[in-house]
């Protein structure tokens, strides 16, 4: 038994950012491993959450279960890569680019994107930046973040990004307390001419704000109609993640 533990074990120490998904092969070259172990295990894994398997490809990342394993420190398994499967099927929904946003310091970071496939889309990349009050993860994450933000936001200036950005204090603490209303915000090409985007809060066990899930795509195709029946369904997935991290809302 300690060595069927010691090869599960070894086989979890393989899912390095890196490595990316690994399937049974993956993990018999690597490891020298018989594929027919390798795939037992890699199913038990899975069975336990501890791996999650891409149903397209079949390869397997970390998983979920993780979490409960590293309860005592939650940031040990990426917000993003727990919020992985659920912004899979959040792009298969809407057909747009999804992202998981972070916060450093006083502006929005894409820490996973998971592009759209149509021709015509827009581009995300792992550490695209932008100023928090021009975004609309940046507004989910003044409504929720800490008190002191807002200030810390208004100290870096407001700068008009395109013709649309809020750059009144008025305005911009207006809307943030709509988004802590609603549960989400929206960036009306307020970041870049001709996009638009939306998105909803990401929490962890004690109630933090950890990121963000967003939409963004064209603004010709991001109607307020598309908007309206994404928004539920943004929140949900959202509120989905929060879940597997830990968070509990209240009734």
């Amino acid at each position: 038994m300690s060595k069927t533990v010691a090869k599960a074990l070894t086989i979890l120490k393989q899912f390095t950012p890196a490595a990316g998904d690994l399937g049974a092969s993956d993990v018999a070259r690597l490891l020298g491993m018989d594929k027919v172990i390798a795939y037992r295990l890699l199913r038990t894994l899975a069975a336990e959450d501890f791996l999650v398997q891409d149903p397209s490809t079949k390869k397997y990342r970390l998983g979920p279960g993780l979490i409960e394993l590293a309860s005592h420190n939650l940031r040990q398994v990426p917000a993003g890569e727990v919020a992985r499967p659920t912004m899979e099927s959040l792009r298969d929904l809407c057909d747009e680019t999804v992202m998981f946003v972070v916060r450093r310091g006083t502006e929005t970071v894409v820490s996973l994107p998971l592009e759209s496939r149509q021709p015509m889309r827009v581009a995300a990349n792992v550490g695209d930046a932008e100023s928090m009050h021009s975004t609309a993860s940046g507004k989910v994450m003044l409504a929720f973040g800490p008190d002191s933000l807002f200030d810390e936001v208004l100290v870096t200036g407001l700068p008009a990004v395109t013709p649309r950005t809020l750059t009144s204090p008025d305005k911009l603490r207006a809307e943030v307390k709509r988004v802590r209303v609603r549960g989400w915000a929206l960036d009306n090409e307020e970041c870049a001419g001709g996009i638009r985007a939306l998105a909803a809060g990401v929490f962890g066990r004690r109630g933090e704000i950890e990121g963000c899930l967003a939409i963004r795509g064209p603004a010709s195709r991001l109607t307020d109609a598309v908007i309206e029946k994404l928004a539920p369904e943004l929140v949900r997935a959202a509120l989905e993640v929060s879940k597997k991290l830990g968070f509990e809302p209240a009734i």
